[in-house]
């Protein structure tokens, strides 16, 4: 080979490898963000110059297809994980609980997750990691500097625990700056207003190199309004304001940074609500005892042989027994009476192995998933169906193109006006690996094609 020949090869070698150098990562997850709140956002008469500039300076998806459920909390580990809720194992946001006895309690805690996450993956090659107020993240060991989402009563005292559950001094630290600091619970634009200003602190001081941030406001306003609503999208345009800052806070940390916005799943409109509990209450498959006690109008459960197990447009059917074949044929036949009629509003009732193929609630015996414009309801008694005008819902089946997530993505090595069509959501944690030059050998589809070079 020829002395000009080796020099090519050397200088083409060096690009590669300044192309592939390792960058920082700011991802910041819009809860309920719709891609075409950004690639339609004329059609909507929406403001958001800064999320619109990642169209044109970056690469973008028209849509991430997501898992099963469609809901908050299983998405956002995928998006950290790159595999299906029933391989990292967090597999709805409330864990099942039949009996009512863990007063409404989520999967906050990040020991239930059962495969490397990218915290792990940067924080064992020496980077500095932060997380605010991303899902699963209490008792993450790999997060530096860690302001997990949690609550439990949604009062002043749930601020104590937040403080024993966050890395040590932080909280304090912080309310210092910004004032009280919001728990899981507090969900409007001025609670997210805290989190970027405490975001905006964690990269300025302690110049954090993976940093995840979750912003909740958009969701919260949609399951009150619908999607598109006046009201979501002065929400979002209100967001917009914090991206732009989040985006100038990250770059000036560091030139080389990339900046990701993603979601964890699209919203539809709801008008009704299916209380299928009624209808099991009705069938003897759950027991309940009127009244509670003296203190409460609430029926109390005694037993259950098959229970609804809610994710909002879904829900999954769990058997005490699963093994009980009669109790399976009985529960398989009311939910296919349920679904003959139209006006339950069920779309589909699917068995166990077809709900394996799509990685979602492994060890329920069935999954219903609502029709258009119907979510699940909570009552005991009364009529299975009832009003819910104007709201909004996720937690559909991840086929469904309004449920689609969001990922767009610019900064350095990043390519200006990508668009790569529609996405599967596990391709996420691969492309944040490659980006932040780490390895995340549980993930087994490929990184996304964002890449200048």
């Amino acid at each position: 080979m020829s002395r000009k020949a080796i020099l090519l090869l050397i200088i083409f070698s060096c690009s590669l490898a300044a192309a592939a150098a390792p960058r920082p990562v700011v991802m910041i997850s819009i809860d309920g963000l719709r891609p075409d709140y950004i690639t339609h956002a004329d059609e909507h008469g929406l403001a958001i110059p800064h999320l619109r500039r990642f169209l044109a300076e970056g690469t973008y998806a028209e849509g991430v297809t997501g898992v099963l459920p469609t809901v908050t909390y299983p998405s956002h580990t995928t998006l950290v994980t790159g595999v299906e809720p029933a391989r990292h194992g967090i597999v709805n946001n409330t864990v099942f609980d039949p009996m009512l006895k863990n007063m409404g309690g989520w999967y906050w805690y990040a020991q239930d997750i059962r495969v490397p996450t990218l915290w792990d993956a940067a924080a064992g090659a020496g980077l500095v990691t932060a997380s605010v107020g991303w899902p699963v993240t209490v008792g993450e060991k790999n997060i530096r500097y860690d302001l997990p989402e949690y609550w439990r009563a949604g009062i002043d005292e749930d601020r104590k625990l937040l403080r024993a559950v966050s890395t040590p001094g932080l909280v304090e630290e912080m309310e210092a700056s910004f004032g009280p600091y919001p728990n899981g619970e507090q969900t409007d634009v001025a609670s997210d207003e805290v989190r970027t200003k405490v975001t905006l602190r964690l990269l300025s001081k302690y110049h954090a190199q993976f940093l995840t941030l979750h912003l909740s406001a958009l969701d919260h306003i949609q399951h009150g309004t619908g999607p598109f609503s006046k009201e979501a999208c002065a929400v979002l345009e209100q967001l917009d304001g914090q991206v732009g800052r989040l985006v100038e806070g990250a770059l000036a940390n560091d030139p080389q940074t990339v900046v990701l916005v993603v979601s964890d799943h699209g919203f539809v409109r709801t008008d009704h609500r299916v209380n299928l509990l009624v209808p099991f209450v009705a069938q003897g498959l759950i027991q309940i005892q009127r009244p509670a006690s003296a203190f409460s109008d609430h029926p109390r459960i005694v037993g259950w042989e098959a229970s609804p197990w809610s994710a909002g447009g879904s829900a999954a059917i769990v058997l005490a027994h699963p093994d009980d074949e009669k109790m399976y044929a009985k529960t398989k036949a009311l939910l296919t009476q349920l679904a003959a009629d139209s006006r339950n509003g069920i779309a589909r009732v699917v068995e166990k192995e077809e709900a394996a193929k799509m990685g979602g609630f492994p060890g329920a015996a069935f999954v219903v998933e609502f029709a258009a414009g119907y979510q699940m309801g909570y009552g005991f008694d009364g009529p299975v169906l009832t009003p819910a005008p104007s709201t909004g819902m996720h937690g559909y089946f991840p086929d469904r193109p309004d449920l689609r997530a969001s990922f767009f993505a610019k900064g350095k090595g990043i390519a200006a006006h990508r668009d790569l069509g529609v996405v599967d959501m596990r391709r996420i944690a691969p492309t944040v690996a490659a980006i932040l030059g780490v390895k995340l050998p549980s993930a087994k589809m490929d990184a996304l094609a964002v890449g200048s070079e």
